[in-house]
């Protein structure tokens, strides 16, 4: 996929809430639809059967959408996720005048990994345009951590998630704690993680927009679990843009579906700004981001079953601008 020059400053930022059955998925979701946080979204869920909204916050209904007395939007999705986005830039009074919302949430409920919808942000182009995913919530429930373990989904929902919430120890031991914490800590290594109990955790530190810092020296975190493993390389060497693009498009074509996720900040060789790289299996998309805020550099982490630190550390370095 050819490396975008330039980034797409309207783009509403969306956020992906994962996690395994009775994790606490839905407690966050009405947390943040009932409370008065200082943000407006729209929250995108398949059904609002699950959704505890009192009818007293409830501002108007139209069918399919719900507007709340604290700004957010909560719409149902019978079909298709990628209509529905569409239809959010469509909307008209008394929702709609302009886009009302700071971003939008969306449960992953019925999708086991969140891959395939992180996917749809990049070949879907009408999507795309309007529309960046700014990270992954993955919400891990403490006492059931490692029955959740034993399917595949939940270890690839912890993998690729941007911030990890622990929820539910209130009563477990600090043992039992420190292990759900190690468990998770070996399937993604970068993550911001937060133990706290969902009812009571500050919504701030889940909903403030990501700015992702990856290891700042190269290593490879294994799980025991299906061999998921993390790998993350980081220097402030910098890199050509074609070469780049030439080790991205090998890494696609020798790994397949072993590389899930790969995302991070590039230093390109005469670029003044920090490109952002978002991949998900066989698609990347590398496009202009902000001023460096600090001194420039790669910070890359690739997300994947039985991946290589060597075959990864190579390719980077044959990357190198010279």
């Amino acid at each position: 996929m050819p490396m975008a020059t330039s980034s797409l400053p309207l783009q509403t930022p969306v956020t992906l809430i994962t996690g395994w059955l009775g994790a606490g998925k839905t407690t966050l979701l009405n947390r943040i639809l009932t409370e008065n946080h200082g943000q407006k979204y729209a929250v995108l869920i398949n059904e609002f059967g699950e959704l505890g909204i009192d009818d007293r916050l409830i501002v108007r209904r139209d069918q399919d959408l719900i507007e709340l007395s604290n700004g957010c939007i909560c719409c149902t999705v019978r079909g298709d996720m990628i209509d529905k986005l569409l239809d959010l830039r469509k909307r008209k009074l008394p929702f709609f005048k302009r886009r009302c919302f700071d971003g939008i949430l969306i449960e992953t409920t019925g999708i086991a990994e969140p891959a395939p919808l992180l996917r749809t942000f990049l070949v879907e182009e009408d999507v795309s345009t309007y529309y960046a995913v700014d990270k992954v919530i993955t919400v891990a429930d403490a006492r059931n951590l490692q029955r959740a373990l034993e399917h595949q989904s939940a270890s690839e929902q912890l993998a690729l998630a941007d911030t990890l919430i622990l929820n539910h120890c209130a009563g477990l031991s600090g043992q039992r704690i420190d292990e759900a914490r190690k468990n998770i800590r070996a399937i993604n290594s970068d993550g911001k993680l937060l133990v706290a109990e969902v009812p009571n955790m500050q919504l701030e530190d889940v909903l403030k927009k990501s700015e992702v810092r990856f290891s700042k020296t190269p290593s490879a975190e294994h799980a025991h679990q299906h061999s998921i493993s993390t790998i993350s390389i980081s220097s402030d060497k910098a890199l050509d843009e074609l070469r780049v693009q030439l080790w991205l498009d090998t890494c696609v074509q020798q790994l397949g579906e072993d590389l899930i996720r790969y995302k991070g900040f590039l230093n390109i060789a005469g670029l003044d700004y920090r490109c952002l790289l978002q991949g998900v299996y066989d698609l990347y998309k590398v496009t202009a981001d902000e001023k460096w805020a600090y001194a420039p550099r790669n910070e890359i982490v690739f997300i994947g079953h039985n991946l290589d630190q060597d075959f990864f550390q190579r390719g980077f370095s044959a990357a190198l601008a010279t």
